[in-house]
């Protein structure tokens, strides 16, 4: 890590942070098996908009720590006005079988996006959602707003679209929606988040769970 700072051009920023959670949450349905688990997030941001971020997340089956999945992301980013900015890049998402189930998946997104005054506003499109030509398009919209010092409400809410045929027993669209309640502590950033999604209902461990989910984090920059 120390290496890429030093070499880093004038103007680019590194940064990481350590993140626990009481239940990963990726669009409104677990991603940890409903257990805890621990993220770490590296990003280079180069002064041109460039930009690459990964992640791994990690956690324990049956006393043995495992990795969850790992994420891949490259971007470019800039300002159109003095309140207004715009991006678009690739993601490359990875699950092994312990957060899916009986088998190692994957898939890839292109985004675009654009942020302004605290609000946020992506789509991406996916030519193999979890499974190969299952194309999608994803929508999100974020918000927040500064409560008081230290205190922060967000809010998320996203729409999942099948272009072809969905898989078998999934739903052409399904939605999902999170809240969260953020403090900061010092250094530390804690949350409490309740979130769900649908139509259904979520799926692991061979049996059925409710989506709808209060969850806890906790996260640490470096």
């Amino acid at each position: 890590m120390l290496g890429i700072g030093q070499i880093a051009p004038a103007g680019a920023q590194v940064a990481g942070s350590i993140s626990v959670e009481s239940d990963v949450r990726f669009r409104g349905y677990s991603a940890s098996n409903g257990d805890p688990a621990a993220t770490i997030d590296l990003g280079y941001e180069h002064r041109s908009g460039l930009y690459l971020n990964g992640s791994a997340t990690a956690g324990v089956v049956h006393s043995d720590p495992v990795l969850l999945g790992y994420q891949l992301n490259a971007g470019y980013s800039t300002w159109v006005s003095p309140s207004v900015s715009i991006d678009a890049g690739v993601v490359r998402n990875a699950y092994t079988r312990h957060a899916r189930g009986i088998r190692d998946t994957h898939y890839t997104e292109f985004y675009l996006g654009m942020a302004t005054r605290g609000i946020s506003s992506r789509i991406y499109y996916s030519p193999d959602y979890f499974r190969p030509d299952k194309y999608t398009l994803y929508g999100e919209l974020e918000g927040t707003l500064n409560l008081a010092p230290k205190w922060r409400l967000n809010g998320h809410v996203g729409l999942l679209t099948y272009l072809n045929d969905p898989p078998r027993n999934a739903r052409r669209e399904h939605y999902d929606w999170r809240v969260t309640l953020g403090r900061s502590l010092g250094k530390v950033d804690l949350r409490a988040s309740l979130s769900s999604a649908g139509p259904g209902t979520d799926y692991y461990y061979g049996r059925r769970h409710s989506a709808t989910a209060l969850t806890f984090g906790a996260s640490l920059p470096f």
